[in-house]
């Protein structure tokens, strides 16, 4: 091929690069989007008792804002971080029920109250995060989740360690 035959193959040097943003641009939207959905937050901080030893999953869910109630094998039960009930032999008396039903009415209708005066929309939900010792037996957690679920407390998460 002769010199002439590259010469129409030229670019003239009198016309700027242009770049193409509107691909571009897709591609960036599409990432954004992307990096959106699979964002993972929570904003939640659960403190442990000393001696409570968690069980341990392979589940990856997140976990819930909600009151959080924690049992330890001496049978100890805190409702936010504040010690409210004392089963000394691992049996439920009457006072003991009453005494956690009372402060799950209270925190109930704190948040019922909260919510009514501020202008979030943001209902009771309900949701309880339980922490407890793995070693208890699940006729304490149920004793324990029926209190909860008779003031309303009905949406129970299992915190486990994630191995």
């Amino acid at each position: 091929m002769s010199r002439r035959g590259f010469k129409k193959f030229r670019r003239k040097k009198d016309t700027p690069f242009e770049v193409e943003l509107n691909s571009l641009l897709d591609v960036l939207v599409i990432l954004l989007i992307f990096l959106i959905k699979n964002y993972t937050y929570s904003e939640v901080e659960l403190s442990i008792p000393k001696g409570v030893r968690i069980p341990s999953s392979e589940s990856q869910t997140i976990v819930h804002k909600g009151i959080t109630i924690q049992m330890s094998k001496e049978f100890h039960i805190f409702v936010e971080n504040k010690l409210i009930v004392e089963l000394g032999d691992g049996e439920w008396s009457n006072e003991n029920k009453v005494k956690l039903r009372n402060e799950l009415m209270s925190i109930r209708d704190k948040i019922e109250k909260t919510t009514f005066e501020s202008d979030e929309t943001i209902p009771f939900s309900g949701v309880v995060n339980l922490i407890m010792d793995r070693d208890l037996n699940f006729e304490h957690i149920k004793k324990l989740m029926d209190v909860s679920a008779d003031i309303g407390f009905e949406q129970f998460k299992f915190i486990v360690i994630e191995t």
